[in-house]
């Protein structure tokens, strides 16, 4: 019971001391993701100039290929000394923050940062946004372990680490908005506030080092189409909507393909990477620019206006080649691949059009922002995230009522099909090896929906194991007896096992 006066103590803390947590975390988390970003950018670029200068030198592709050898066994060590740092690790995140998983912050920090930085700069088709909202996590839990925080105010610091992502991207409200819609899947005024602080000074230092400008800023103003033509944009959804569903499938059993690889040639897991490497050295030598998570790619997209042979080649690489890069299970996210192949099908969608004369010239730049909007709603279920994330990137809100239009109807359509939130089915994936019941207690917020409103607290049938402490109403916070009734709106803080956390917070917000 001391442990949980001393997080009902918790909970009774000023905003001003939720505004100190954020900046606190976003200070470290800010500066960890720059490092993590500058580092990439620097050993990328000498990846990409080694294999422009082997065709004139062939020992440069040598060179490449020691290096790749080095990645795979530095790598792949790793990994056997940490499997947590595999892939993007939001899955991971989010197992912790529901109390089935316990990360060890400081063995998953320092390999995901070298282990990420090498296999995103290697040229191969992963994203730096997962990883860094990883980091951001661990960096945030450290600080938790620092301050001697309790498990409530540890998970809710753990969620604002996910400013890693407005670092990434300089998207500070993505960041947000991510937290809430995809990471901790609850606002809670207990997180929102530090998260939003975090993303705002992580995106604050972000700016300082790499400027002003928006990541993926598009060339002159985004002509929209007339109010009559708006229905293009439903369609666009919808074909976007059924590519995100067909790549759910593909990525969700890309392990199929590895396995089926190794029954003619063994190879442990861990260095799975070995045949990523092997099939991008071709796309390297032959059309570098394809290389990587793909924000040059989407750069180049509207001043070089590719044809739809050269649209859909680029198309069929990147979505091969980013499936076979993710699936070797390396420190690399999705995020920015899948942004890049939206981006080539909406400019592909738009170039269709524009052959038939349904749209003119300067309107294709439009379609490739509302390409990545669609594609990344459908694929992540976050259609609030992808939309504020998208007009962030690019630096234009004018544009915002329709690129919402192109996000709910890919939402839609991905929702008919079944086709669930990806980083959630990965977590499920995981889970039958992660799952470690825990008898540690904590408190979860919960706010009160129509579901609960205007019930007594007898009248709920909760696990035994679970008890209802607290309740803010009116912005006071009053202790929680049986004959309570529970307010429309209010939050409760719920004591719960660790390990049940998802469980109890399932049953409560039915």
């Amino acid at each position: 019971m001391e442990n949980h006066h001393k997080e009902v103590k918790f909970i009774s803390q000023s905003i001003l001391y939720a505004v100190f947590r954020g900046n606190l975390v976003g200070v470290l988390v800010g500066l960890v993701v720059v490092a993590f970003r500058l580092v990439i950018e620097k050993i990328f670029k000498l990846v990409g100039l080694a294999y422009v200068i082997s065709h004139d030198q062939p020992y440069y592709l040598l060179l490449l290929i020691l290096f790749y050898i080095l990645i795979i066994f530095v790598v792949g060590k790793m990994i056997i000394a940490e499997p947590h740092t595999k892939g993007s690790g939001i899955p991971h995140v989010e197992a912790e923050l529901k109390g089935i998983l316990q990360l060890n912050w400081w063995s998953v920090l320092w390999r995901k940062f070298i282990g990420g930085s090498l296999s995103i700069a290697s040229g191969l088709m992963l994203g730096r946004e997962g990883p860094s909202i990883q980091l951001g996590a661990v960096t945030a839990k450290g600080i938790a372990k620092s301050l001697k925080a309790s498990k409530m105010e540890e998970r809710s610091l753990i969620a604002s680490g996910a400013a890693g992502l407005a670092a990434a991207f300089n998207a500070p409200i993505a960041g947000l908005l991510f937290v809430v819609e995809e990471v901790y899947h609850h606002f809670s005024r207990l997180v929102w506030v530090s998260a939003l602080v975090a993303s705002i000074t992580a995106n604050f230092i972000s700016l300082n080092v790499f400027g002003l400008t928006p990541v993926l800023q598009m060339p002159g103003e985004m002509t929209l189409l007339k109010l009559t033509q708006y229905w293009i944009y439903i369609i666009l959804g919808i074909l976007l909507g059924l590519a995100g569903y067909f790549y759910e499938v593909v990525i969700l059993n890309i392990q199929e393909f590895y396995h089926f690889i190794i029954r003619f040639i063994p190879i442990p897991a861990p260095y799975f990477s070995s045949l990523a490497f092997f099939f991008i050295l071709p796309i390297g030598y032959y059309m570098p620019g394809l290389l990587g998570g793909g924000h040059h790619l989407i750069l180049e997209l509207p001043h070089t206006q590719p044809s739809l042979n050269h649209l859909f080649l680029f198309l069929i690489i990147r979505f091969i080649w980013s499936m076979i890069s993710y699936g070797s299970g390396l420190p690399g996210g999705i995020f920015l691949p899948i942004l890049s192949l939206g981006s080539i099908l909406g400019m592909l969608v738009g170039t269709m059009a524009l052959s038939v004369g349904l749209i003119e010239q300067e309107q294709i730049t439009m379609f490739l922002v509302l390409g990545m909007t669609g594609f990344f709603a459908a694929i992540s279920k976050a259609p609030l995230t992808s939309m504020i994330l998208v007009t962030e990137m690019v630096g234009d809100m004018r544009q915002l009522m329709v690129i919402g239009l192109v996000a709910i109807s890919s939402y839609v359509v991905m929702d008919l099909l079944g086709g669930a939130p990806i980083y959630e089915v990965m977590l499920e994936k995981i889970l039958p090896d992660e799952l470690k019941a825990t008898s540690d207690m904590t408190l979860i917020e919960v706010v009160v929906s129509e579901h609960l409103a205007n019930r007594f607290v007898s009248d709920l049938q909760l696990p035994e194991n679970c008890l209802i402490t607290s309740q803010i109403h009116h912005g006071k916070n009053k202790v929680v007896k049986g004959n309570s009734q529970l307010h429309l709106g209010d939050s409760i803080y719920v004591a719960v096992p660790v390990s049940d956390i998802h469980q109890i917070r399932q049953i409560l917000e039915a």
